[in-house]
């Protein structure tokens, strides 16, 4: 499988030649940051192992303002990879995992009371993430180009009020989990 990070790097190069910079800002005017974890470190080593594997090319640009620039573009290669990093995501059958998850598939090891705890946690954790989704939406109205970009964030609040509701049923049934 195509690693997550070079799918992210091929996908936004495919676009329109850019340097890293660039590249991390069009992640973040994107609102990329609420539906895919990718770490700044790991764009920057990604853009060197695309271009060791002819993937995509950089050529260097001086700097006018500041330091100078490598700029990259996704070469034909680098496209065919893409495409096959975004198909083979497709159809591939993963769980909706989280961290959170993880923690409540453990929640019989704790107290009934130490699990009502953690739900109520987990819960105001889901609605600040309702908050950020709905103050990024506000942050980026009326921007030209956000269509897929809000379908994104429309489907991580789906997600988010899914699991609020799945939590309040979850909490319902706390007394019956036994460690």
């Amino acid at each position: 499988m195509v690693p997550k990070v070079e799918v992210v790097v091929l996908g936004l190069l495919a676009e329109e030649p850019m340097h890293g910079y660039d590249l991390l800002e069009r992640f973040r005017g994107r609102s990329m940051g609420f539906w895919v974890e990718v770490g700044r470190a790991s764009v920057y080593q990604a853009l060197h192992r695309l271009e060791a594997r002819g993937l995509i090319t950089g050529r260097s640009q001086d700097g006018r303002e500041g330091p100078d620039r490598r700029v990259y573009r996704v070469t034909r290669t680098g496209r065919a990879r893409l495409a096959e990093g975004l198909a083979g995501r497709f159809g591939e059958l993963a769980p909706y995992e989280t961290d959170a998850g993880l923690a409540l598939g453990f929640a019989d090891r704790l107290s009934v009371a130490q699990a009502r705890e953690a739900v109520a946690a987990r819960e105001v954790a889901v609605r600040d993430l309702l908050d950020a989704l709905s103050a990024e939406r506000d942050r980026t109205a009326g921007e030209a180009g956000r269509t897929l970009s809000d379908a994104m964030l429309d489907r991580q609040r789906a997600l988010a009020e899914a699991e609020l509701s799945w939590l309040a049923r979850f909490r319902s049934s706390l007394g019956k989990i036994r460690r």
